[in-house]
């Protein structure tokens, strides 16, 4: 086990303190478990939430998004063959 110091917030510490006498675990343990809890999270579940609750900008609400891509790919230098060019 390592130790580490870290700095909280005056109102986060206060926070898992409470948590900590409820739970009936220190400080440090309940800040462990968090952690390993929060590291073992499937990251590409929590990329794929993250992207369905993002709502499109104003501008963009009637824009269909393949076709967007698709012609900002087609005016693109990069994406062009030599035909193209």
């Amino acid at each position: 086990m390592h130790r580490t110091q870290i700095y909280l917030q005056d109102e986060l510490y206060d926070s898992l303190k409470v948590r900590s006498r409820s739970v009936g675990v220190s400080i440090s343990e309940l800040i462990r478990r968090t952690l390993e809890k929060d590291i073992q999270k499937d990251p590409v579940a929590d990329a794929r939430a993250y992207f369905e609750r993002l709502k499109p900008l104003e501008s963009f609400e009637g824009v269909d998004s393949d076709d967007y891509v698709r012609t900002i790919r087609n005016k693109s230098r990069i994406f062009r063959t030599g035909d193209d060019a």
